[in-house]
């Protein structure tokens, strides 16, 4: 999984043609570590349909504030260039499986963007 900053995060999540999961984090949180490495579990299996990238909020607080992250770990699931879905907290392999298969599902119906 890559990381991103201020600085690269508009080319690699929002250019990005592909669903981005972008995992935001912080290094003082405990919580972070886990869900972290669930989701690099989920990297290998969905090479070519899905961009895996990590944010830490004290080194890019431009894009923490612009998407009002707060309590890490957040999950934003960007689909053409918008955040369709959000998971906050720790949250388990199965539920980060099940956000990822409705994002690559053939024939699924478009996700509205998260207001």
């Amino acid at each position: 999984m890559m990381y991103v900053t201020d600085r690269d995060f508009d080319k690699e999540v929002l250019d990005c043609k592909l669903p981005v999961f972008a995992c935001f984090t912080a290094h003082w949180c405990h919580t972070c570590y886990p869900t972290c490495l669930f989701a690099d579990q989920l990297v290998e299996k969905y090479d070519g349909r899905v961009r895996f990238v990590r944010v830490d909020i004290e080194k890019s607080s431009e894009i923490a504030e612009r998407y009002h992250i707060i309590p890490v770990p957040t999950i934003l699931l960007f689909q053409d260039s918008q955040p369709v879905k959000k998971l906050v907290g720790f949250h388990e392999l199965k539920s980060l499986r099940a956000l990822l298969n409705g994002a690559t599902a053939e024939g699924k119906k478009a996700i509205a963007p998260i207001r």
